[in-house]
């Protein structure tokens, strides 16, 4: 303010400073010191008027006040400065400050400095809108002022250093004063001293103390002391732990003389500045060392008591009362982590410190540990349960359940699934009578059952969880269900059910404002997925991009890797060049890493084609086939251990091959798991059968796959083997019956050519090819290329004509350009 006084004054704008003292709180006194700073601060020979005015001696004289304002007018003042105005409590006094404010004309404004709020008509002034107040929130620091107020005493602080210390003295510039100056003065590193910079630093309890508490009424001082435990009290906590049922008018008095005491948004709440609790609680324990932690458990105990068990749990560590605490997470620790509150769980049981030799509060835990995806953490809170909760006659029911839960859960976000299904029988674990217990076993008993390929009981339990979810009001778990469901009636490839699910959950979490939720991550996975089956690359991007951002926090390492990869597939299917070759690239990364070894089969199912496509598609044969490679030891005796042979067989020109390949899975001798894999074998056939001039076995192969694919509208396999279907679907439009409208809009959306559109039979190229397909873009000529390959001529000829047909150009240049776009060079 001194500094704004200053900068006025050079601007040309008087400015009547006036520093108000106790002995200034009568009329004369007052009067007599703001005419001295008014004739300090007017104009040269202006002054006249005002050294003549006598101030009354007793009461104040609206006149008088009058001529005040006509003299201060004459000596040119701009503005008026009354610093500590929380000093003046005359009622004359005021009486003559409200005259005052009411004269003043709008050329002359009035500053008033004040700890708290004077005993004047400032109300009138609000609502006209010529008041302006600027609060303790306003003059806080922000992170940014604070690195420079350090940074002008030469201490370098970090960034996340300076945030912890302004959310401790929020933003208090006199509290970051102290800090600077422990700083300077501390032994030891200055950031050290910093971290460790708190209310039980003598600096600064005495400052607190001296300064605001101390000024305070002696009844006020002893009701904060009794008081300064919790972080938000309301009246009524208040008056439980104070003994005073005059508590609300009490914290009132607090918030008017501003000692760092303000309403908390509900009227009925208050918070204590976070550095005035820590200089109370350090003074308290100087008192009575045991005080503290009394106050604390008489905090838990009510908040407990009152509906606020986070809160509760974290005065109950405070308190050092271990069988109080390990009581609070038996009652509440589980309703916690469906809340969504795991982390406070995770904090408290920090803070507990000592072995957890309670059953259920070392599950309990694991599963809070889970809920904020800390595998190691959850780890070793699995390996303190005691054995007997495996055992299939456990003596607490309820833990057991848990117990179970956690070991799949575990497993589920990134484990060997079948073991721990095996290890904790969960699949056979009865519901209980608790309903928050019934509600995360049947959570996670959905997954586990589809890991097993039991995907209609995947379905019921989680049905059955989202109704326990929305009796409970447990939104966080509402949504994270209906993303299972979304991804669950995908595995089965009921796309329209999964579509349904997954629109659901995107609704539902934008009205919560949890779009970048790591329990939509599922929902946006499908959505994608759907997009992609439909051809629709721009929602495929968009929906990947949002699963990306949903990603961080996903505790199912089987969602992680189909986000992940369907983001890379929708960059491979959107980007041409080195993209489109670095999004394959990462693709195949994310699907060879061990965790994919674990996954459902469904996942496999949707992946495997892709795979195998994109690695066809970039010219990796090597890729395409440890693909097929891992996909038949993943899935031995399946239709989907097949079809990547049959793939790859058809790139390298061997239709007839790949025709043999496919055929147990043609007539059902070979079984799918899902039906898209059976409707991807027969359109597969169709186009090599159309290859081969077998019209008539094209069009059976096309007619069986439609049976299906039509009304589940598949569109994939379709989309990815256009080149050879496109003309075979055109010859025999009219013959497909009940297909015949989807058949059509194919037909209608693929008018225009996709320019990147190629064909999978005989289309990879050769090791010598790549060779070859590499020279052409510079300017070598054809003998030139064959001497530095080290073959004919000829030769040289007759792999550039074979580049030319799988690539479907005529020109070397379209031959680069194309290569280019596909990334294989």
């Amino acid at each position: 303010m001194a500094d704004w006084a200053t900068r006025a004054t050079t601007r040309g704008e008087p400015v009547a400073w006036l520093s108000l003292h106790k002995q200034d709180d009568r009329p004369y006194e007052f009067w007599s010191a703001l005419i001295e700073a008014l004739v300090l601060a007017g104009l040269p020979g202006t002054t006249e008027q005002l050294d003549g005015l006598t101030p009354p001696r007793l009461g104040t004289e609206p006149r008088f006040v009058t001529k005040v304002v006509e003299s201060l007018l004459v000596a040119g003042v701009r503005w008026i400065v009354l610093d500590d105005v929380h000093l003046l409590h005359d009622d004359e006094v005021l009486r003559g400050l409200d005259i005052l404010l009411a004269e003043l004309p709008p050329e002359v404004g009035l500053v008033m400095a004040c700890r708290s709020e004077p005993s004047i008509a400032l109300h009138r002034l609000r609502l006209d809108g010529s008041l302006s107040d600027v609060r303790g929130k306003d003059l806080a620091f922000t992170d940014g002022e604070a690195l420079e107020l350090f940074a002008a005493s030469d201490l370098s602080m970090t960034a996340d250093a300076i945030s912890d210390l302004v959310g401790l003295t929020e933003g208090w510039a006199a509290a970051l004063r102290m800090a600077v100056v422990a700083a300077m003065v501390g032994d030891g590193d200055p950031a050290e001293v910093v971290a460790s910079f708190d209310g039980d630093v003598r600096p600064v309890i005495e400052y607190v103390l001296t300064e605001i508490v101390h000024r305070l009424d002696p009844e006020l001082v002893e009701f904060l002391y009794a008081t300064c435990a919790p972080h938000h009290l309301s009246i009524d906590l208040a008056a439980h732990l104070s003994g005073r049922p005059d508590a609300g008018a009490l914290l009132d008095q607090l918030c008017t003389a501003n000692a760092l005491v303000s309403q908390s948004g509900d009227s009925a709440w208050y918070r204590y500045h976070a550095l005035l609790r820590s200089c109370l609680l350090a003074a308290l324990a100087r008192r009575d060392v045991a005080a503290p932690a009394r106050q604390h458990r008489d905090t838990a105990v009510w908040l407990d008591a009152h509906g606020e068990p986070a809160t509760a749990l974290r005065h109950a560590a405070r308190c050092g009362d271990r069988k109080l605490l390990d009581g609070m997470l038996r009652a509440n620790g589980l309703q916690m982590v469906l809340s969504g509150r795991g982390d406070v769980v995770r904090a408290t049981l920090a803070s507990r410190g000592g072995i957890v030799t309670d059953r259920r509060v070392a599950i309990i835990a694991a599963l809070a540990a889970l809920d904020v995806n800390d595998l190691p953490a959850a780890d070793d809170a699995l390996s303190a349960v005691p054995t007997e909760q495996a055992s299939k006659t456990p003596s607490d029911p309820i833990a057991a359940a848990m117990f179970a839960t956690a070991v799949v859960q575990r497993a589920l976000a990134g484990g060997d699934v079948v073991a721990a299904l095996q290890d904790s029988a969960i699949l056979d674990v009865a519901l209980t009578g608790d309903s928050d217990v019934n509600l995360i076993l049947l959570a996670q008993r959905g997954p586990a059952r589809m890991r097993a390929g039991d995907y209609l009981g995947a379905i019921d339990d989680l049905q059955q969880a989202l109704v326990l979810a929305r009796s409970r009001r447990y939104d966080q778990v509402v949504l994270e269900t209906m993303s299972q469901l979304s991804g669950m009636t995908g595995a089965m490839c009921d796309f329209n059910a999964s579509l349904d699910w997954s629109d659901q959950a995107i609704a539902f979490a934008t009205r919560h404002g949890w779009r970048d939720s790591p329990r939509l991550a599922y929902s946006y996975l499908v959505a994608a997925w759907t997009a992609f089956q439909t051809g629709d690359r721009r929602r495929q991007l968009q929906f990947a991009e949002l699963g990306m951002r949903a990603l961080d926090g996903v505790n199912n390492a089987e969602v992680e890797l189909g986000v992940r990869g369907m983001h890379a597939l929708a960059t491979f299917e959107a980007t041409t060049g080195p993209d489109r070759a670095a999004a394959a690239e990462a693709f195949r990364r994310i699907w060879q890493i061990e965790t994919a070894d674990h996954v459902s089969p469904a996942a496999i199912s949707a992946v495997a084609p892709q795979e195998i496509r994109m690695a066809l598609a970039v010219g990796s044969e090597d890729w395409a086939a440890e693909t097929a490679a891992r996909i038949r030891r993943q899935m031995p005796g399946s239709a989907e251990g097949t079809i990547p042979y049959a793939q790859i067989l058809a790139a390298t020109g061997r239709p007839r091959e790949a025709l043999t390949e496919l055929e147990p899975v043609l007539d059902g001798t070979r079984p799918a798991h899902v039906p898209t894999t059976f409707v991807y074998a027969q359109v597969l056939a169709a186009a090599l059968e159309s290859s081969l001039d077998n019209d008539v076995r094209a069009f059976d192969a096309l007619r069986k796959a439609l049976e299906w694919a039509a009304p589940n509208k598949f569109r994939r396999p379709f989309i990815d083997l256009w080149p050879h279907l496109g003309p075979l679907l055109s010859r025999n439009r009219s013959r497909f019956g009940p297909a015949e409208d989807f058949v059509t809009a194919l037909i209608a959306d693929h008018a225009e050519p996709e320019p990147r559109a190629t064909g999978v039979i005989g289309t990879l190229l050769s090791a010598r090819e790549i060779d070859v397909l590499h020279d052409l873009p510079s300017r070598l000529t054809i003998p030139e290329i064959a001497r530095a390959e080290g073959v004919s001529e000829n030769t040289v000829k007759t792999h550039i004509r074979s580049i030319y047909q799988k690539l479907g150009v005529n020109t070397r240049s379209a031959a680069v350009r194309t290569a280019r776009e596909r990334g294989l060079i």
